[in-house]
């Protein structure tokens, strides 16, 4: 054993194993003896009081009848002479009143207390006094002051312990000197074989020493010591020689594995640089497929801007029947095409990991309601019957992310609608609470066309649906129930599908989320529907007269832009590149720019940042179609004020326009003086407000209140404008529902607003 500052010595070790016994052994048989004695001491001390308080109660009999406290006090000095111990006496009679104590101290006392107790530090007995028979029959006098037949009266003696605690004390004493003796014989004993032992130990610890200091010739002197220690001596000496030999074999080992292993990392480090270029390549293959769809989406959505704007003005001229047909054909399938874009994003994000779930506050009732309120038109469009089952133990506010569980369900209850031809779509949900958490188990079943058994293992998979012909008749990317499947499983939910061709399918949505503090409230529900194409331009007129820059290369959006504005009583400036969006804006001076991203020479991006260095106040807002983050991001750094997606939301650009006539406070140069209701045309002003109407039911079934309070916006300008009062008033509220997020309430004026046109009941 090698010696050390921090480890004891063999020596100590020796005293240890010697001390700790004795010392043990000492401790318990000095407190086994010590105790016992203790126990004796006070046992024999309790029987003494009890004997004390007894004798007392026998020979206060009479005293305590009679009432005579002279007898009392007499037998109380005489006992606490004869026992030092007793500190107080006390007599109480049958009514447990005291006759006569000793002392002057507080003792408390009942007719109840014990035999025995401890009280403040002292020892106090208690006995009943009672009468004998024979005393009774000698002194018949007594005999009518006897409460009850057997008892007189108490007796109580208080002893100190003192006497008992010096006993302890000496007790104690001997035990503890008693057990310290046989500890010093044994350090004595010990240390004298301690040495014996100790001195070859540490001479061949100091052979050890030497022998890791690599003087590996050094061997111990086998004649000095004996028996184990001698063999202990040898065993070293053949353990150094094998040391010496296996030493130098080892140095040969480790030249040998040291050739070997610097090949070896020359070998993974050219597979360390070969797997960094491949992370990089499919880094690079990852971020080009980002900007790959970014672009897609850039270039499927500048054509469709300007196919869905032009459709738009379109439909605002005279057409017949046949032509407003056609151009809600155009409608549907840009909406369509819209629709497949955002799927194929939603999908890409998700492969990509770059979807984050928020966690809000939310009225899952309210949350369900609203997509049965969005589903509503499409069903009755088809003549299904839509159904609730909401169970009433719903949770009133749950956390979790609304926008992606509204994205599910209405995926779900879309294609319930979509593939069901007749009968019902039913929307069921329960909860189970568990805690501070909720169980919310969902389900969407319809009577639709069903799901072939050996069809419904592909129906997760991406681009893939129950039959290659459903696609041609319903249309669709096949995207919606892998997105569905996928967020579900980020939010930690399950997704369980039963069908059969021809009766109908469901699904079971179940999903746990915690329930939401008492104090939280629940904003309202938002609600990821592929937006719908705007109103036409013809709603839309700008109270002062401004001069807007253009810069877009498209021209067809250009074209659509510059035809909205300039209706709307703007003057146009327009450029094709950002080169030439900057020499406009110098020579032009214009009160707002709207800025293309993606366009030649020069990008959007750069040509704000150019002309933020000319000018700081100047609003620009951005048009782009990509809906990679890092591209707003880039636009808002080089100084947009605001960043609006293509198809452009009219209402959106029309309200940066009039707050920015309300800052320059310029009076109008498009209205007249004339009243316009001289001017108005019956028929024009029909056909503008079924147009309005027609745009406005698909803003509230996709959940579009902006485009709502947008288009209520307008309706109340036409009321207030052509003094149309019952117009205005239901307008109004409709504007008041879009602006509580109240869905049900928005369809309601809805409906009594297509009332007042249909029939001409505005006038």
């Amino acid at each position: 054993m090698i010696l050390g500052s921090r480890q004891l010595g063999i020596r100590s070790r020796v005293l240890l194993l010697s001390l700790v016994p004795m010392l043990t052994l000492a401790g318990i048989l000095g407190t086994y003896f010590t105790y016992s004695r203790l126990a004796d001491n006070t046992t024999r001390l309790q029987e003494r009081g009890h004997l004390l308080v007894d004798l007392l109660a026998s020979a206060a009999e009479f005293g305590v009848i009679s009432g005579n406290r002279y007898q009392l006090r007499i037998l109380s000095q005489k006992t606490r002479q004869n026992h030092p111990e007793v500190l107080d006496v006390l007599f109480y009679d049958a009514n447990f009143n005291l006759l006569y104590r000793s002392g002057d101290f507080t003792v408390e006392l009942t007719p109840y207390s014990p035999a025995y107790q401890p009280q403040n530090g002292r020892w106090l007995f208690f006995s009943p006094i009672t009468t004998s028979a024979l005393l009774m029959e000698h002194n018949p006098e007594l005999m009518f002051d006897v409460i009850q037949p057997d008892q007189t009266g108490w007796v109580a003696v208080v002893l100190s312990p003192e006497h008992a605690t010096g006993t302890r004390r000496d007790m104690l004493f001997s035990s503890l000197l008693l057990i310290a003796l046989g500890l010093l014989v044994t350090a004595v004993v010990a240390g004298r074989f301690g040495q014996r032992i100790t001195r070859p130990i540490q001479a061949l610890g100091q052979v050890i020493e030497r022998l890791e200091a690599g003087q590996l010739d050094t061997r111990a002197m086998t004649t000095q010591a004996s028996g184990e220690l001698g063999l202990l001596a040898r065993g070293i000496n053949r353990m150094a020689s094998r040391i010496q030999t296996s030493s130098r074999e080892q140095a040969e080992q480790i030249s040998k594995a040291t050739r070997q292993l610097t090949t070896t990392l020359r070998h993974l480090e050219r597979q360390n640089e070969e797997l960094s270029l491949a992370r990089r390549q499919a880094d690079d293959a990852n971020h080009a497929k980002d900007e790959f769809l970014a672009r897609m989406s850039h270039e499927l959505r500048t054509p469709l801007t300007s196919v869905l704007g032009f459709s738009e003005l379109l439909q605002g001229t005279r057409l017949t029947a046949e032509q407003q047909q056609y151009c809600q054909i155009i409608d549907q399938n840009s909406t369509l095409l819209l629709t497949i874009i955002d799927d194929i994003l939603d999908f890409s994000r998700l492969q990509s990991d770059a979807i984050e779930l928020e966690q809000l506050p939310f009225d899952p009732r309210q949350c369900l309601l609203n997509l049965l309120e969005m589903q509503a038109p499409m069903a009755q469009q088809k003549g299904l019957t839509l159904i609730e089952e909401l169970d009433t133990d719903l949770p009133p506010t749950v956390v979790g992310d609304p926008t992606r569980l509204t994205q599910i369900l209405t995926n779900l209850l879309g294609n319930a609608v979509k593939f069901t031809d007749a009968g019902e779509v039913r929307l069921s949900a329960r909860a189970v609470r568990a805690g501070r958490h909720c169980k919310l188990v969902l389900s969407v079943s319809d009577t639709g066309i069903g799901i072939s058994a050996e069809r419904q293992r592909y129906l997760f998979q991406a681009f893939s649906q129950a039959d290659n012909t459903i696609s041609r008749r319903y249309g669709g990317s096949g995207l919606g129930l892998v997105i569905a499947h996928r967020l579900t499983q980020m939010m930690g939910g399950t997704l369980t599908l039963e069908s059969q061709p021809g009766i109908g399918t469901r699904i079971g949505l179940t999903l746990t989320l915690p329930l939401a503090s008492p104090d939280v409230g629940t904003p309202a529900l938002p609600l990821s529907p592929p937006e719908q194409p705007l109103p036409a331009a013809a709603g839309f007129t700008l109270s002062c007269p401004l001069k807007v820059l253009l810069a877009e290369d498209n021209d067809f959006n250009r074209l659509l832009i510059y035809k909205v504005l300039t209706q709307a009583g703007a003057r146009v400036v327009t450029a094709t590149t950002g080169q030439l969006a900057l020499d406009a804006f110098a020579r032009e001076r214009p009160d707002m720019v709207l800025m293309d991203v993606h366009m030649p020479q020069m990008d959007g991006i750069q040509a704000t940042r150019a002309i933020r260095r000319q000018d700081r106040r100047t609003p620009i807002i951005a048009l782009t179609a990509s809906v990679m983050t890092h591209e707003h991001q880039a636009l808002l750094q080089a100084g947009a004020n605001e960043v609006m997606l293509k198809p452009v939301k009219l209402p959106e650009l029309f309200t940066h326009l009039d707050r920015l006539c309300q800052q320059s406070q310029q009076p109008s140069s498009i209205a007249g003086t004339a009243p316009l209701q001289a001017h108005v045309d019956p028929d024009a002003l029909h056909q503008e407000l079924l147009h309005q109407l027609a745009t406005l039911a698909p803003a509230i079934r996709h959940n579009q209140l902006a485009t709502v309070r947008s288009h209520a916006h307008q309706l109340l300008g036409l009321a207030g404008l052509y003094q149309l009062p019952e117009l205005e008033a239901v307008v109004a509220e409709l504007h008041q529902a879009a602006v509580a997020g109240n869905i049900p309430r928005c369809w309601r004026r809805c409906h009594q607003l297509r009332r007042l046109i249909e029939h001409h009941q505005y006038c």
